[in-house]
């Protein structure tokens, strides 16, 4: 498996787990994403579009509501 795959797999596996944890620990983690990373206006920004052109019916009607099924491998024995 590549690089780029596990990384992937491991933000979505995160993001499930940061998910779970409710709508607090996910501003704080932007919060600190905001400080750290960026600033806050732009974070803040992104979220109003976010908000503001997405609506949970819209995301779960075209399936943007969970992460596509991860591919199996074969494992020779």
């Amino acid at each position: 498996m590549s690089p780029a795959f596990l990384d992937s797999v491991r933000l979505q596996r995160g993001a499930e787990h940061l998910h779970s944890l409710g709508a607090r620990a996910l501003a704080e983690m932007l919060a600190e994403l905001a400080r750290d990373r960026c600033d806050l206006a732009d974070t803040l920004d992104r979220l109003d579009a976010w908000r503001d052109g997405l609506t949970p019916e819209l995301l779960r009607a075209a399936g943007g509501n969970r992460f596509p099924p991860r591919p199996l491998h074969v494992v020779a024995g």
